[in-house]
């Protein structure tokens, strides 16, 4: 008779055990969304390369703005050499993981896209455009900051 209260006692022990072991459940949904990226607003040129050397420093490009408006168009302001010459409208490649900002001038049939990169730096948003603006052989890349929404 001990046996067998000691048999059901571990019997009883070992399914309470078992019971008590919940399983792990996942809390965040599988079904994450990644929200699209916000370029809309005005943009200041801070930094400009030609061909990998930074020529910032050769004349003043902070006065150059590109201002991406909510409704896709586009404003050049105090012009510069640039992908495009005429104000117009713009989109880019993806909206969550964009790669290509595409602008459209103004009575233009046809798209002009630039190379896009989005990082973060010192705490605020950049846009690094890379393009060539007719010869192949010179690509500049223009590094802007978010100056307003």
């Amino acid at each position: 008779m001990r046996i067998n209260i000691k048999n059901i006692f571990l019997f009883l022990l070992l399914i309470g055990t078992l019971g008590a072991c919940d399983t792990f459940k996942d809390e965040n949904s599988s079904d994450y969304v990644e929200l699209p990226k916000n370029i809309q607003g005005t943009w200041q040129l801070m930094e400009v390369t030609r061909n990998g050397i930074d020529i910032s420093q050769k004349m003043d490009f902070t006065n150059f703005h590109l201002l991406l408006n909510k409704d896709n168009t586009y404003v050049l302001e105090n012009y510069l050499p640039f992908v495009v010459r005429k104000n117009g409208v713009w989109k880019v490649d993806d909206p969550e993981y964009p790669h290509f900002l595409i602008f459209t001038e103004d009575d233009a049939s046809y798209n002009i896209s630039s190379a896009m990169k989005y990082p973060i730096a010192n705490g605020k948003r950049r846009i690094s455009l890379t393009f060539s603006t007719g010869c192949e052989s010179n690509v500049y890349t223009y590094v802007f900051d978010k100056i307003a929404d």
